[in-house]
């Protein structure tokens, strides 16, 4: 922080004190022990850092003088300078309380209390500071940052910018910073544009350097050709309700299979406001005893996606291919389109629809099509440590013969927290679906009444390992109930992976 304080705040005291300390013609001469000599003494040894000389100077006077704002202001200084921020602010909040409007008061708790983990508390002392005049690049620096730490990158990097611009002093660490939050976000473009920036702004000289060094590494893993990305996993899964949810059909026996999974993803283009990537997906499970459903799933894909401001778009091709124990099952064509508006800084609204043509090798009185709408939100909490999601997707299904149509309604709440005080990386998961699916309103004419309730609970944990790997572990409870006997039925699904990737 080191904010430095106006020569008018010594002036000021100075007369403050010494007519309160001496009274009348008698101020002229002061005592060496006089409050005005304090003061000069705890300002001196602020100039030289000597923290601890400062703090017990100003902590005399503050007891002499409790209702003078700029005293308690400069012990609060003086604390923060020596590393005790809870010092800090309290000293600050004595300041604030006496005198809201002392200059940088409501900067400079702000600051202290950023440093001690309070972001939303110290957003609204440092927005006051903002409202009170004038703009400094210290509180918009902080501001950048609570905003990148709750997810709203756009804001914060603006934040960042300014803060470089009215003080390019300042500039190196908070381009630094602003990278940083890129690499969390995997932007890599970015994150150079920002370390480069860093690298060439003025001062800290430390930060500069520490910019170059980043960007030197990351400059050769781009020329190492990163556009194409692999991953992979095997492990195990224990289902003990086998089932065909998409054929109705559930055996009630139990097995064990090894899985085997791989994606690879190739970036076509990839610029400040457009992506084009086309990729493959592979899946395969070997079941221990029920070899028939040994099931082989392919899937290409393609996916463009564009930025406006704060309003992300994303349009995706899929087709998946599934076969069960190399019988070919199941085609499916789908064609999503996703927007995503973040107008406030830890909340995104979220937009989408989809169309999905299904066709059943096997049974083609299923071939159907599908439509989907999405309506939810998004939602960053707690300095981003945690992600909550909440949505709403009315879906309808029309099929070559009409006892297949049905008309659905799903919710979807899910919550993520990232446990990177536990481990970098480290995050868990539990999410809560619930289906319902009315046959009869498909067709109001049909004699047979069907209709299906699913709840689906999930719950997962993704562990970091050496280098790029990770493990997983996931639990699934499928409960169906349904006006049709033979569709209630519960299934248990663990599974645990191992995944790698380049």
């Amino acid at each position: 922080m080191q904010r430095w304080w106006s020569s008018w705040i010594a002036l000021v005291l100075g007369f403050s004190l010494l007519s309160a300390g001496t009274g009348g013609s008698e101020s002229l001469e002061q005592a060496p022990s006089s409050p005005s000599n304090s003061l000069d003494l705890g300002l001196d040894a602020l100039d030289a850092g000597d923290w601890p000389a400062a703090i017990g100077l100003f902590s005399q006077l503050s007891v002499e003088f409790p209702g003078e704002a700029e005293i308690f202001y400069l012990l609060g200084v003086a604390w923060a300078s020596s590393g005790d921020d809870l010092a800090a602010v309290e000293a600050f909040a004595v300041a604030a309380d006496i005198d809201p409007e002392l200059d940088w008061v409501q900067a400079d708790l702000g600051v202290s209390l950023y440093r001690l983990g309070e972001s939303e508390l110290a957003e609204d002392y440092l927005l006051e500071a903002l409202l009170q005049g004038p703009e400094d690049a210290d509180v918009l620096l902080h501001l950048g940052l609570i905003d990148l730490e709750s997810g709203n990158s756009e804001r914060g990097n603006r934040m960042l910018e300014e803060s470089a611009e009215l003080d390019p002093g300042i500039g190196a660490l908070a381009f630094y910073h602003a990278a940083n939050f890129a690499l969390d976000r995997d932007d890599i473009p970015q994150a150079i544009d920002f370390l480069e920036r860093a690298a060439l702004a003025r001062g800290p000289e430390g930060w500069r350097l520490a910019s170059a060094e980043l960007l030197a590494t990351l400059a050769a893993g781009e020329a190492d050709a990163r556009r194409i990305r692999l991953s992979a996993a095997v492990g195990f899964e224990n289902d003990d309700n086998l089932t065909v949810s998409e054929q109705d059909f559930s055996t009630g026996i139990g097995d064990i299979a090894g899985t085997f999974e791989a994606d690879i993803e190739v970036e076509i283009i990839q610029e400040d406001s457009l992506d084009l990537s086309v990729g493959y997906d592979f899946f395969q499970s070997l079941h221990q005893d029920l070899k028939a459903f040994d099931l082989q799933a392919h899937e290409p894909h393609i996916q463009i996606s564009g930025a406006t401001g704060a309003l992300q778009s994303t349009l995706t091709y899929a087709y998946r291919r599934e076969a069960y124990r190399d019988v070919h099952y199941l085609d499916s064509n789908l064609v999503e389109l996703d927007l995503n508006l973040c107008g406030w800084r830890s909340l995104c609204g979220v937009l989408g629809a989809g169309f999905e043509r299904l066709d059943f090798a096997p049974t083609p009185g299923r071939d159907s099509n599908r439509y989907t709408l999405i309506v939810g939100q998004q939602a960053s909490l707690w300095q981003g440590r945690v992600a909550f999601s909440l949505s709403w997707e009315p879906q309808w299904q029309r099929a070559r013969n009409d006892d297949f149509s049905y008309d659905a309604q799903i919710v979807n709440v899910g919550l993520t927290a990232f446990l990177d005080p536990f481990r970098k990386g480290m995050l868990a998961g539990i999410s809560y679906e619930f289906e319902s699916r009315d046959y009869e309103g498909a067709d109001p004419d049909s004699k047979f009444a069907r209709e299906d309730d699913r709840h689906v609970v999930w719950a997962g944990v993704r562990v970091p390992l050496i280098g790029p790997t990770q493990i997983s572990l996931d639990y699934l409870l499928i409960m169906s109930g349904s006006t049709i006997s033979a569709l209630n039925y519960d299934e248990n699904i663990v599974s645990l992976k191992l995944w790698a990737w380049r």
